[in-house]
């Protein structure tokens, strides 16, 4: 049983409350309305140029009913951070004033914004307006609460194999494409390693905008570089590999770390010291929005919506990032030719953390016929289920499937 609501041009039908209706689209009943979201998923998948913005819901789907919570969320973030020191916590909301910019939750109350609030203490401490103590306190506070969030973003290897499964299909199922299309592009707002693991696990080769060189520094040229097999270049269509993904990670990373002669990854034994870089543009346009990585990663998805014949898949994402959502918005504006659908949990509550204004405008338009745009309340789990495989495995791949199912036997006997 895949119990899904969604509202896309189709299929707008809605309760009385004016929520979309909850199905199961295995029913038979519901028979029509699964084909035409099927039909969305079919066409969002066979575009040729397929773009996946990831946010924390993909993450949180490790998360297993009756285990220990793996993956944080924002609002786990936040209270973890704030338990470092709840009195030092509670001064640098006050010194900030956060509560003055953050607002309130649809329900009334706090929000909860972790990037909100270090973004704020960033923009606070070079302005040097606050008294001696606040600064201090501020100051320990930023340093602390990204030691906290590395740590507790940290889990990709308190995840069992088994729980891998989502991951694994969704990069192997999108991640192959045919030479005709684009190479995938994902970006992610996520500090975690999960896409990284995941493409690992799946024999795809990321490309991360790191220099293949150890130490690994950044430089975005590596994303309009490709991998060939010289053996095979002679071949027709023989020659770019097929398992290859580009990864933009928009906020930062828990394993790239800022010095003077660049940013640079941590891999393995290869540490390097420098300062954590997370980046969290919020609306005061802090700075930082400004420098490399992160403008260099907005650049590239303000270039790659604009594309014709383009497919935006925003998956876990709950729209809380300005920057993202305008570029989202003028791409709908101008780009006649791209589909965007939007799949989370919870899309449609007025209590949740989506969005209330995208939320209200993607409604709005899809209410007045734009066959462009589709909201989804499912899982990430749920919603890799729907996701047609289009790669046939080649003759190695079906050979080491086949080897390691009898190692596996092996095992067990």
């Amino acid at each position: 049983m895949r119990d899904i609501a969604f509202y896309l041009s189709e299929y707008k039908q809605r309760d009385a409350d004016g929520i979309p209706q909850r199905i199961d689209i295995d029913n038979e009943v519901n028979k029509q309305a699964a084909t035409a979201l099927l039909r969305f998923v079919n066409q969002l998948v066979d575009a040729e140029n397929l773009i996946v913005l990831a946010g924390s819901g993909t993450s949180l789907t490790f998360n297993r009913q009756g285990l220990p919570k793996v993956a944080p969320s924002m609002t786990d973030l936040w209270a973890s951070c704030r338990n470092l020191d709840i009195a030092r916590f509670d001064e640098v909301l006050r010194s900030v004033k956060y509560d003055d910019v953050a607002g309130t939750w649809p329900d009334g109350s706090q929000r909860q914004d972790i990037e909100l609030l270090l973004s704020l203490c960033d923009s606070y401490l070079p302005l040097k307006s606050l008294s001696t103590t606040r600064h201090r306190k501020v100051s320990e506070f930023l340093a602390a609460a990204k030691r906290n969030i590395i740590k507790e973003t940290s889990f990709v290897n308190q995840v069992p194999l088994e729980s891998w499964t989502a991951h694994n299909r969704f990069i192997n199922v999108l991640g192959k494409r045919s030479p005709k299309q684009k190479r995938l592009k994902v970006f992610t707002t996520n500090y975690d390693l999960a896409f990284e693991v995941a493409a690992s696990n799946t024999g795809m080769i990321v490309i991360d905008g790191f220099e293949f060189s150890q130490p690994q520094r950044f430089n975005p040229a590596w994303f309009h570089y490709d991998i060939v097999n010289r053996t095979q270049a002679s071949e027709k269509g023989g020659a770019y590999l097929p398992n290859i993904i580009h990864l933009y990670k928009v906020h930062g990373s828990i394993d790239w770390v800022r010095t003077t002669a660049g940013v640079y990854k941590q891999t393995g034994a290869n540490k390097t010291s420098g300062e954590p870089v997370f980046i969290y543009p919020s609306s005061t346009k802090y700075q930082s929005s400004y420098d490399s990585p992160y403008l260099d990663m907005m650049a590239a998805f303000l270039e790659t919506v604009q594309k014709p014949k383009t497919a935006l898949l925003c998956i876990g994402f709950g729209f809380n990032d300005k920057h993202l959502n305008n570029a989202i918005t003028m791409a709908l504006r101008t780009n006649s030719e791209i589909m965007v659908m939007a799949a989370t949990k919870d899309p449609f509550s007025q209590q949740g953390a989506f969005n209330a204004e995208i939320r209200s405008q993607f409604m709005n338009a899809i209410e007045a016929g734009d066959s462009r745009l589709a909201v989804v309340d499912c899982t990430f789990d749920t919603f890799v289920s729907l996701l047609p495989d289009r790669h046939k495995p080649s003759p190695e791949e079906t050979l080491l499937s086949m080897f390691e199912q009898v190692i596996a036997r092996g095992s067990q006997s």
